[in-house]
């Protein structure tokens, strides 16, 4: 059985529509190597430098999401910063080490060389 012949008419190179080239649609993450920082670029504009590439995607996801407006980034940066302040003052409190007393079972600080209740000597561990 003989194949049909090949149109010589075929259509050639791109096909016509709407179809987009992926990285003007959404954009990419490139590394600067003299920085040493994660570039989120579309086209040619950049959207800040990053020292993370989770970093990056999340902006990158960001801007995708709100089509490719900065103003979005400021929210972020603010909620971002809100989040930093939160972590700073956790980190600032005295964190107190509890532990127990061998003998009757009270709580006992970690400074504590005697049990207040029993009176028993504490070792530390």
């Amino acid at each position: 059985m003989a194949l049909p012949p090949f149109p010589e008419n075929r259509p050639r190179g791109q096909i016509k529509g709407m179809k987009f080239n992926k990285k003007e649609r959404e954009g990419e993450i490139i590394f600067d190597h003299k920085e040493h920082k994660f570039c989120v670029k579309r086209g040619e504009e950049h959207y800040g430098k990053y020292d993370t590439i989770v970093e990056a995607y999340f902006v990158k996801k960001t801007l995708m999401e709100h089509e490719w407006d900065k103003a979005c980034l400021i929210q972020n940066r603010r909620i971002k910063e809100d989040i930093f302040l939160n972590q700073k003052v956790k980190a600032t409190r005295p964190q107190i080490h509890i532990k127990y007393c061998p003998q009757c079972g009270n709580k006992v600080k970690k400074e504590d060389k005697i049990c207040k209740i029993c009176g028993i000597k504490l070792h530390e561990n």
